[in-house]
């Protein structure tokens, strides 16, 4: 057990005085970020199994859209990391002001963002399905459309999640963004429930509740980052929210940008893969639908 203990607990390799942050405190950031990715992962296998149960096509249409769908999650979550990035600087120096301008700043980039790639898929999204998937089966292609133009209502929702727990996590308030994602992941299981075993809507039972359940964590973290709760941490301003600061947004999209480059070109080659799955049909897209939820 001592040796383990070792393992555990880093020796020091500055002195006391030198150190921003002791292990407890390391711990206490890093055991709630561990938390919500497990957390992620259970509701992402119990999604899945109910899909399921929504039949072959629907499981089908819903995964050859999450691919999709997951690029743009790396998007808004890139320009998140890049504007944490950014405040945790600004925090680091003191400079209160200017940690609350860039937090603030990710809101508008996320925002404007995320409007911009909805409006994207909503004009061009069903197109862009039947060019990626064109000898998809009907009924696979119906459950595909009608999920992507439901969740593409949950991209400023999910871009806004994603600033607020950005600067969440840049405060080192991991606990605050991992009890907001448990209610998110809690509210779409149950609504997946209702939606497919109660109203057995079949792929629109899936796609609302995983909007509603962005909204409602949007909501949380922006009530968060406005001053809702009481703490002394840095606030989001309406006033610089609602205006672009270029120099503070160039160096957001600095750090931002490439990160995002790079989740992207990891994720284009799963979307090429499920291009090649769809073409072995609906059994088979499903079947690797299931596969890469373990």
């Amino acid at each position: 057990m001592e040796r383990i203990s070792r393992w555990i607990e880093p020796k020091g390799a500055l002195p006391e005085p030198r150190r921003p942050f002791s292990n407890a405190a390391l711990r206490a950031m890093i055991v709630p970020l561990v938390i919500e990715q497990v957390l992620q992962m259970v509701v992402g296998l119990a999604d899945t199994m109910m899909v399921s149960y929504a039949g072959e096509a629907v499981v089908a249409g819903v995964g050859l859209d999450t691919m999709i769908y997951t690029v743009f999650i790396y998007l808004f979550t890139a320009v998140s990391a890049g504007g944490a990035v950014v405040v945790s600087q600004y925090i680091g120096g003191r400079d209160r002001d200017n940690a609350e301008l860039a937090a603030s700043q990710i809101f508008h980039i996320a925002g404007v963002s995320s409007l911009i790639c909805m409006a994207l898929m909503l004009c061009f999204g069903s197109g862009l399905l039947r060019a990626m998937y064109p000898e998809t089966e009907k009924a696979t292609m119906d459950a595909c459309q009608t999920y992507m133009w439901i969740v593409a209502l949950s991209f400023p929702a999910n871009a806004v999640y994603n600033a607020g727990a950005a600067i969440y996590r840049a405060m080192g308030q991991t606990k605050v963004t991992m009890w907001v994602s448990l209610l998110a992941n809690l509210v779409n299981v149950t609504g997946n429930a209702v939606g497919i075993f109660a109203l057995k809507a079949g792929a629109a039972g899936v796609a609302w509740p995983t909007t509603l359940s962005w909204y409602v964590a949007a909501l949380v973290m922006t009530w968060l980052c406005a001053g809702g709760r009481r703490f002394s941490g840095i606030r989001v301003r309406a006033r610089h929210v609602f205006r672009l600061d270029a120099p503070m947004a160039k160096r957001i999209l600095g750090i931002a940008i490439p990160n995002s480059v790079e989740n992207t070109l990891f994720q284009a080659a799963k979307v090429v893969l499920g291009m090649l799955v769809a073409t072995f049909g609906t059994s088979q897209i499903a079947a690797n639908t299931t596969g890469q939820t373990f």
